[in-house]
C-alpha cells in the first residue's frame, strides 16, 4: 500500500466534506490509523473555505450536500488554478442511474460508493492520492453535459427567484416592524393581564399574518386566542408549470414559544403562520423576539396586578388596624373584623371559630346574611369538616363546590343558603392556632393564591387584636381578682370568729366566680370529717340538714381531693359529684371544690355551685379560687390560733392557782410534818401509859376494854401520823427488793385507816409466788396512792376497785380497774399533763399522774390507760423486775 507521508515527511491532508456527523467520523477513524490528516466540513460553502485554507491532498466530496451541493463545489473549486490537479474524489451511494457520470463530468476526478467498504477504502485513497484519474468515455459526455447545464440553469433561476424572495420577505418584514409597534405603543399595564392580552394579541396577529395566536399564563390561568387571516398574496415561482418541482414553496409551521422573564416561565405562546420558501428560521427569530415582548409585558401587569393587590391588602390592613385599635372588646373586635372581611375578599358569609379547649370551638363572629348555628358551641375533632381540617394540618383549605366535596360539614346548611365556594385559614398566635377565619360565596368562585394570602394577612391582624383584647381583659379580670383577694383579706381579717371568717370568705369567692351557691366546711379535730359550717344563698330547708353532711376522710372523694387539689367540672349533672358536702342535694351544671390547705394538710375547703347555666373555667379563675382559698386558710388558722391563745390564757391563769395551791400544800406538807411530830410525843406517852395501865389490869376489870380502845385508836393515830411524815418527807432515789402485793396491800390499809373506801368495795387478785421487783418502795406508793385516790374521786356514790397483780413479759403488771365514768375523749390525751385536772381548783392540784409517770419511767416501766364512758377505766403499771443503770440514774 502507499505511504500516507509525503516526501518532506508532512502528513497528507485529506478534507473530507460530508453533512452525515456519523460518515465523518467513520472516515476520520479510518484514515487517521492510516496516517492521514482528516479536516471535516459539514456542508458546501465550509468545504470551499477549508480547501482554500488548508490546501488538501485529496478531497472526499458528498454530492448531496444542503445549500451548495456537490456539482457547485466542483465547480467552485476546480475554478481556482490551485486545485487544478488536486483530486476531487466523488462519495455518493447511486441513488440514481448516471450518478457516476454526472459526477465525472462535473469535474470529480473519480468516485467510491456509498456506503464504503472499510477494507478497500484506505487503498482506494491511496491510488488517488498517487495519480489515479477516472473519466467518462466522450461519446457519453453529451448527453451528462446537457443534462449538468440545465441544472445549473434552474439553480441559477432559483437563485434569482431567492434574491427576489429575500426582497419580498424584508419588505413584508419592514411592514411587520410598523404593525408591531403600532400594536404595542398603545398597551399599558394598568388593563391587568387577561384584558391587556385580549387588546394586544389581535394586532400581534394581524402584524405578524399568523392564522391562529394563542397565549397561555400558567400562574393566573389565563387562556386568550386569536385566529387570524393568512396572506393571499403568495408570488409564484417561474418554474411552475414548467414540469419542474420548485425546491421550496409556501407552507405551514407551528411554533410553541415559551413566554420567560429573568429565567422564570410565565407561561407560553403558540403561532401557527403560513411562510413563503426559506423564511422559517426568520420568522422563528422574530416570534422569538415577540415572544419575549409579550413575557415583559404579561410580568409588567402581573407586577402591576401585584402592586395594585398589594396596595388593597396593605389598605384593608390598615383599615383592620384601625379597626382593632377603636376597641379592646373581644366580641365587638370580631364582629367588625368578619364584616371587614366579607368587603375585602367580596365574599356573602364570613364566620370565626375560636378554639375554646380540646375538641371544643365557640363561635365569636359571623357577618352576611347567614342563619347562626343553634349552639354557639360545637365540637369538632381533629380532621372532621372544614374547621377540623384547618387546625389539623394548620394550612388554608379551599373547597370550589360545597356539595360535592365531603371535607365541609355543614353541607345541608350551605345549599340551604346558597353557598357554593369556600376559602378558610386557620388564625394563628404566635405559631399556635387559636381558631378558624372561614369564608363563603354564593357564586362558584375559584380563590387565587393572593386571595389565600389577603385572607391569611387579615386572619393574623385578627388574631393579633384578639391577642390584645385577651390582654386587656386578663388585665382587666386580674385587677378583679386583685381587688377581690383585698376584699377577702379585709373581710376575713375584721374578725377572729371562725364562722364569721369562713362565711365571708364563701361569700366573696361565689360573688367573684359568678356562682350560685357556696358551702364552706372545715376538718373538725378528733373526728377527722369534713363538716359543712356556714353556706352562702342555701336553700333555708337545707340549712338544718347540714350538721348530718359530714363527710369522712377516708372517703373516695376525699382522697381525690387531696390528690389533685381543685376539682372542677363545666358539666356536673352526672351523679359522681354527689358524695361531695351539699353537692347531693342542689341540682347543679357546674361545681368547683377548692380545698384549703395548712402546712401540706387539707383543713376545710369550699363548694361553689352553678345551677343556672354551665359555667367554663378560666386559669385565672381557679388561680382565683385558690387565692381565696388561701386567705381563708390563713384567717381559719389564725382564728384558731385566737382560740388556742384564749385557751392558754385561761390555763395560764388555771395554773397560775394551781401553783399558788401547790405552794399552800406544801406549806402545809411542812406544817402537817411539824405538826405531827409535835402530835407524836403526847400519842407516845398516851399509848405508853395505856399498855402500862393495861398490864396492870387483871383480865376481868371491865376498865380493860376502854383501855384496849385507847390503845387501837392512838395506834391509828399514830399510824396516820407516822404516814403523814413519810409522804412529805423528800428522800433520794433508794431501790431495793421489794414484793409488789405487800407494798399495794400496805397502801390499801393506809387509804382504810383514813375511811377513804367505806362506800367503795375493794377487791385484791394478786398472783401467788410474785417475783421480788427492785424498786423505791416509798416512791412506788406514791404512784400506787394517786391510781387510788383518783379512783375513789370519781366513786363518790360508791363502785368497786379492783387491783390485780400477774407476771408478764419479763416484769409485773399491776392493774387498778374501777367502776367510774370514764375518761372524756378530750381529756385522755392530757391526763398526763402537769397541772391538768378535772378536779375543782380547791380539791387538786393536777400534779398526781404527771409525778406518778415521772417515778414509773424512773424505774424502767410505763403506765397504760384503757376507758369506756360510763363503764370505768383501768390504769396498768407496768415495772421490770430489774432496773437498769441509767434508769436508775434518771430516778436518782
Amino acid at each position: 500500500m502507499p505511504s500516507s507521508v509525503r516526501k518532506d515527511g508532512s502528513r497528507a491532508k485529506i478534507l473530507h466534506v460530508e453533512d452525515n456527523p456519523e460518515n465523518r467520523m467513520l472516515v476520520r477513524a479510518i484514515l487517521e490509523a492510516e496516517g492521514y490528516t482528516i479536516i471535516d466540513a459539514e456542508d458546501g460553502l465550509a468545504g470551499i473555505e477549508a480547501a482554500i485554507r488548508e490546501e488538501p491532498a485529496l478531497i472526499l466530496l458528498d454530492v448531496n450536500l444542503p445549500a451548495v451541493d456537490g456539482y457547485e463545489v466542483v465547480s467552485i473549486i476546480k475554478s481556482f488554478p490551485a486545485f487544478a490537479t488536486t483530486p476531487i474524489i466523488a462519495v455518493t451511494a447511486y441513488a440514481m442511474e448516471g450518478d457516476r457520470q454526472r459526477t465525472l463530468v462535473a469535474g470529480c476526478d473519480g468516485y467510491i460508493q456509498k456506503p464504503i467498504d472499510v477494507d478497500t477504502f484506505p487503498r482506494q485513497v491511496a491510488e488517488f492520492l498517487h495519480g489515479k484519474r477516472e473519466h467518462v468515455e466522450e461519446r457519453e459526455q453529451g448527453v451528462y453535459l446537457r443534462e449538468l447545464n440545465q441544472r445549473l440553469v434552474y439553480r441559477l433561476v432559483n437563485q434569482v427567484e431567492e434574491l427576489k424572495r429575500l426582497n419580498q420577505h424584508f419588505v413584508r418584514r419592514a411592514a411587520q416592524l410598523a404593525d408591531l409597534h403600532r400594536a404595542v405603543q398603545d398597551i399599558t399595564s394598568e388593563l391587568g393581564v387577561q384584558a391587556m392580552l385580549e387588546q394586544l394579541l389581535p394586532s400581534l396577529a394581524r402584524a405578524l399574518g399568523t392564522t391562529q395566536l394563542t397565549v397561555d399564563i400558567t400562574e393566573t390561568d389565563v387562556h386568550v386566542a386569536v385566529t387570524g387571516t393568512p396572506t393571499a398574496d403568495r408570488p409564484r415561482s417561474v418554474l411552475t408549470g414548467s414540469g419542474v418541482a420548485p425546491r421550496d414553496d409556501w407552507m405551514e409551521a407551528e411554533w410553541r414559544l415559551p413566554l420567560a422573564v429573568r429565567g422564570r416561565a410565565v407561561g407560553q405562546m403558540t403561532a401557527r403562520l403560513v411562510l413563503p420558501p426559506g423564511a422559517k428560521a426568520d420568522e422563528e427569530q422574530l416570534l422569538n423576539i415577540v415572544a419575549n415582548q409579550v413575557a415583559i409585558a404579561v410580568e409588567n401587569s402581573r407586577l402591576y396586578d401585584g402592586v395594585l393587590r398589594r396596595a388593597a391588602e396593605q389598605q384593608s390592613l390598615v383599615e383592620a388596624g384601625h379597626l382593632l385599635a377603636s376597641t379592646l372588646k373581644v366580641e365587638e373586635v370580631l364582629q367588625r373584623f368578619t364584616e371587614l372581611v366579607r368587603t375585602r375578599l367580596r365574599v356573602d358569609v364570613v364566620r370565626i371559630w375560636l378554639h375554646e379547649h380540646d375538641t371544643d370551638y365557640r363561635l365569636a363572629a359571623q357577618a352576611g346574611l347567614a342563619e347562626k348555628p343553634e349552639l354557639a358551641h360545637m365540637r369538632f375533632a381533629p380532621g372532621e369538616g372544614a374547621v377540623g381540617r384547618i387546625m389539623e394540618h394548620l394550612t388554608p383549605l379551599q373547597i370550589p363546590d360545597l356539595q360535592v366535596d365531603p371535607r365541609f360539614r355543614e353541607r345541608a346548611w350551605a345549599q340551604a343558603e346558597g353557598l357554593l365556594s369556600f376559602v378558610g385559614v386557620p388564625l394563628m398566635l404566635d405559631d399556635v392556632p387559636i381558631g378558624v377565619l372561614l369564608c363563603w360565596t354564593r357564586q362558584r368562585r375559584e380563590f387565587t393564591a393572593d386571595d389565600v394570602t389577603l385572607a391569611q394577612a387579615l386572619a393574623t391582624s385578627a388574631a393579633v387584636g384578639i391577642r390584645n383584647a385577651r390582654l386587656h381583659e386578663e388585665t382587666q379580670l386580674r385587677l378583679r381578682h386583685t381587688e377581690t383577694l383585698v376584699a377577702v383579706s379585709q373581710a376575713v381579717g375584721a374578725t377572729l370568729d371562725l364562722s364569721e371568717v369562713l362565711r365571708r370568705a364563701t361569700r366573696e369567692m361565689v360573688r367573684a366566680l359568678g356562682g350560685d351557691t357556696g358551702v364552706a366546711w372545715l376538718v373538725t379535730p378528733g373526728t377527722e370529717q369534713l363538716v359543712p359550717l356556714v353556706g352562702y344563698h342555701v336553700p333555708k330547708d337545707l340549712v338544718a340538714k347540714a350538721p348530718s353532711l359530714a363527710l369522712r376522710r377516708d372517703t373516695p372523694f376525699f382522697e381525690r381531693l387531696r390528690a389533685h387539689g381543685t376539682l372542677a367540672a363545666s358539666d356536673s349533672a352526672s351523679g359522681e359529684w354527689n358524695d361531695m358536702p351539699m353537692a347531693g342535694l342542689i341540682d347543679h351544671k357546674s361545681i368547683l371544690i377548692q380545698p384549703m390547705f395548712w402546712k401540706g394538710q387539707v383543713m376545710g375547703g369550699f363548694t361553689v355551685l352553678w345551677s343556672r347555666d354551665r359555667h367554663r373555667f378560666s386559669s385565672d379563675e381557679m388561680r382565683l379560687a385558690e387565692g381565696i382559698a388561701l386567705q381563708g386558710a390563713l384567717a381559719v388558722e389564725n382564728s384558731r390560733l385566737f382560740e388556742g391563745v384564749k385557751e392558754q390564757m385561761a390555763e395560764l391563769k388555771r395554773t397560775q392557782a394551781q401553783l399558788v395551791q401547790s405552794t399552800k400544800l406544801a406549806a402545809i406538807g411542812e406544817l402537817a410534818a411539824n405538826i405531827a411530830h409535835e402530835i407524836n410525843n403526847p400519842l407516845t406517852t398516851v399509848l405508853g401509859f395505856a399498855s402500862f395501865l393495861a398490864e396492870r389490869m387483871p383480865p376481868t376489870d371491865p376498865m380493860r376494854e376502854e383501855l384496849g380502845l385507847i390503845q387501837e385508836e392512838a395506834s391509828r393515830a399514830r399510824d396516820i401520823v407516822r404516814d403523814l411524815l413519810q409522804f412529805s418527807r423528800q428522800r433520794d432515789f433508794s431501790p431495793e427488793s421489794a414484793d409488789v402485793n405487800t407494798v399495794l396491800e400496805q397502801v390499801i390499809a393506809m387509804v382504810r385507816r383514813q375511811g377513804a373506801l367505806n362506800a367503795i368495795t375493794v377487791e385484791e387478785r394478786y398472783e401467788k409466788d410474785l417475783p421480788a421487783v427492785e424498786l423505791d418502795v416509798s416512791r412506788i406508793k406514791q404512784v400506787f396512792l394517786n391510781i387510788i385516790n383518783n379512783a375513789v374521786y370519781v366513786m363518790p356514790s360508791g363502785g368497786s376497785l379492783t387491783v390485780r397483780t400477774q407476771t408478764a413479759n419479763g416484769g409485773v403488771r399491776i392493774a387498778f380497774m374501777d367502776t367510774g365514768p370514764g375518761i372524756a375523749p378530750e381529756h385522755r390525751d392530757r391526763i398526763f399533763d402537769p397541772f391538768f385536772t378535772t378536779k375543782p381548783e380547791v380539791s387538786g392540784t393536777g400534779l398526781g399522774l404527771s409525778v406518778s409517770l415521772g417515778i414509773v419511767q424512773s424505774h424502767g416501766g410505763t403506765i397504760e390507760v384503757e376507758t369506756e364512758m360510763g363503764r370505768g377505766t383501768t390504769f396498768t403499771v407496768a415495772l421490770p423486775l430489774r432496773l437498769e443503770d441509767e434508769s436508775a440514774e434518771r430516778g436518782g
